[in-house]
């Protein structure tokens, strides 16, 4: 849903999305009761046990109790015989990536387009029987914690902490010190928002208790600089070399202040132009995961079959595992990036992109307006041709 066709979100209830950004974002937790109420029937507990089992998919399970050891964690896929095997409460499934892989869970993502696609990093769900919880542990970024089924109370620090303090020979990063200041049940359709760093503790309240996690990507300053040089190592100009013309004297032995000014200005020109880091950015958010695979068809489908199927078809997806992102230009322009790939766009072509970016599940009534153009018509049978977008 984006600014321009919805500007409210339901699960924000009365708030607007800029007084969730201002009083909340990263600032402190926020309990949504009945946000997403009824929750839509997306995937069952059983579903998500059997994505386990998937060798595509990056799953664990955790077992407080009834384990070898305590806290014991194994790494997925699992063989269905497992789930018979397991004792009837103290343990977790977690299941990474679903929205790449169940299309009812990537719509979801349309409920919390308040924060930018950019950010959204993926949608994990986990199973759990009662009393099973994955410890007191902390987050290095922003996460939406949605009941769908069953009932978990959370427990949660009001302070993020700065230094990590971990129980030394876990095979889980459980925190040494947890002192909770709220307790929440959460029962379906409702959500617990929590900033980064906030100690957190959820525990099942009876069996196949499953939390939707959506959770937000925070690259760390490494990453970033560490993308930006290889970028400029693949991209940049092996003839550009350091120059002083106007090389004053000096003792032989000094780095001089104006030497370091002028490296410091060649590599800001080089690497940190807004260009050079847009361009990285577009890629690097908008890159798809290696487990997904789209498919794509043999031919690009001519114009006027997709103008048939935008009369046919109430909507058109973008398919899961697809990234899309734009950057504004001038005169209506933008820059449009889709699972990394770079192009310029203007005009309608532009407007049609943006509508395709801003929204998970588009309306074709809203495509329709846009694409008597030739060039838009076009533009959006690529995508479909590319298995990066898909009719209902």
């Amino acid at each position: 849903m984006s600014t321009k066709t919805n500007p409210t979100w339901p699960i924000l209830g009365k708030l607007t999305q800029q007084e969730f950004l201002s009083r909340y974002w990263q600032k402190k937790p926020l309990l949504m009761k009945r946000a997403l109420f009824p929750f839509p029937d997306l995937i069952t507990p059983d579903e998500v046990a059997g994505l386990s089992c998937d060798k595509r998919v990056e799953s664990r399970l955790i077992m407080e109790k009834g384990a070898k050891t305590p806290w014991e964690l194994k790494r997925g896929p699992f063989k269905p015989s497992l789930f018979s095997k397991l004792p009837k409460t103290h343990w977790t499934i977690l299941v990474n990536g679903v929205d790449r892989f169940v299309p009812q869970v990537h719509g979801l993502l349309d409920h919390f387009s308040f924060i930018p696609f950019w950010r959204i990093d993926d949608v994990m769900i986990s199973v759990a029987y009662d009393k099973g919880n994955v410890g007191a542990h902390v987050d290095n970024f922003d996460v939406f914690l949605v009941q769908a089924h069953g009932k978990r109370e959370w427990l949660i620090e009001d302070r993020p902490v700065e230094k990590d303090d971990f129980v030394p020979g876990l095979p889980i990063r459980l925190l040494k010190k947890f002192k909770p200041t709220h307790r929440w049940v959460l029962e379906p359709g409702d959500i617990l928002y929590l900033p980064p760093r906030f100690p957190h503790h959820g525990i099942a309240q009876g069996d196949k208790c499953m939390t939707v996690s959506v959770g937000f990507r925070a690259p760390t300053v490494h990453e970033v600089m560490n993308g930006l040089v290889s970028k400029a190592m693949s991209e940049g100009s092996e003839t550009l070399r350091y120059s002083d013309p106007d090389l004053k004297a000096q003792k032989p032995g000094e780095i001089s202040p104006a030497a370091i000014k002028k490296l410091k200005a060649a590599v800001e020109k080089e690497m940190l132009s807004d260009s050079f880091i847009t361009d990285w950015l577009g890629s690097f958010t908008t890159e798809p995961y290696c487990d997904v695979e789209f498919e794509r068809m043999a031919k690009t489908p001519a114009p006027a079959v997709i103008k048939k199927a935008l009369e046919n078809a109430s909507t058109l997806s973008r398919a899961e595992g697809a990234r899309f992102a734009y950057v504004r230009g001038d005169g209506g322009s933008i820059i449009f990036y889709a699972n990394g790939q770079r192009s310029e766009l203007g005009g309608k072509v532009a407007k049609v992109a943006m509508l395709i970016a801003d929204q998970v599940t588009i309306p074709t009534d809203a495509i329709r307006k846009l694409t008597p153009d030739a060039k838009a018509l076009s533009f959006v049978a690529s995508l479909v041709g590319g298995g990066l977008l898909v009719f209902d």
